[in-house]
């Protein structure tokens, strides 16, 4: 098990590497867990995050998702002495897309094709 608090950065500094060979980038989400250390939060947001859009998604049929239902969901979740923008918490929304909640796919398809042309 690893003890030093070096050997955790090299770990993390691993799969970030795997990570961006992968594909991860400004647009892709291939991990939320790992998005969700790069801004230095702990398992437990995840947790709660994962919690609070499965609850949302039980609410909604997939056609009547909100993207901005989400945003403010994902600002309502995190801890409230963190702030984070809204080109993150999109990402967040790709990377639960790409990994737990597929009925989210269309609209995380749609937000890169936004995000995407906002970066031009």
């Amino acid at each position: 098990m690893l003890k030093e608090k070096e050997s955790f950065r090299l770990l993390y500094q691993a799969i970030r590497e795997i990570a961006d060979k992968i594909g991860d980038n400004q647009l892709e989400t291939n991990s939320v867990s790992l998005l969700l250390l790069d801004f230095d939060f702990e398992h437990e947001v995840f947790d709660e995050l994962y919690l609070a859009i499965l609850k949302y998604l039980n609410t909604v049929s997939i056609e009547n998702i909100s993207h901005s239902e989400l945003l403010n969901l994902i600002e309502n979740t995190i801890p409230e002495d963190r702030e984070i923008n809204t080109f993150v918490k999109n990402k967040i929304i790709i990377g639960f897309a790409n990994n737990y909640f597929p009925e989210l796919q269309v609209l995380a398809n749609e937000i890169k094709s936004d995000m995407a042309s906002s970066l031009k």
